[in-house]
């Protein structure tokens, strides 16, 4: 019997939803291309899906990403959440393009926020990488 508390998902578990998310995924976007009849809202709510599905992820990036310098914990765990809260906004402004921004530059705004969110995080782990540490 397993005494341990521990709630972080076994990799296959981990694997096994996140296969399930994306048949999920799949069937909505399916779904969408065969029983809605309007393509403009169709492609909305596929686009809001797609943010959420970030948002979710978001909380799971941080996560998974190793400790490769050697720096304090606190310094870590900040760079951690950092990248977390900047992934779940990044995710949100996606989702909340697809939502009221005009249909014919939703797609660009949504990729618009997203990459910049994705270049803010880039540029934070470039930034606090320790002088003399290989890219």
């Amino acid at each position: 019997m397993n005494t341990t508390m521990n709630s972080t998902p076994t990799p296959h578990r981990r694997l096994g939803r996140d296969l399930i998310i994306a048949g999920a995924m799949l069937a909505i976007a399916l779904a969408l291309a065969f029983l809605m009849p309007d393509r403009m809202r169709a492609q909305r709510i596929l686009g809001v899906v797609m943010g959420l599905f970030v948002v979710f992820y978001a909380n799971e990036v941080p996560k998974r990403i190793p400790s490769v310098n050697r720096c304090d914990p606190m310094t870590a765990q900040a760079r951690r959440r950092f990248i977390g809260w900047t992934l779940v906004l990044g995710g949100l402004g996606y989702a909340v393009a697809w939502m009221i921004a005009p249909i014919r530059i939703a797609p660009l705004l949504a990729i618009f926020l997203l990459a910049t969110a994705l270049a803010v995080v880039f540029a934070r782990i470039t930034w606090d990488r320790p002088k003399g540490t290989p890219s």
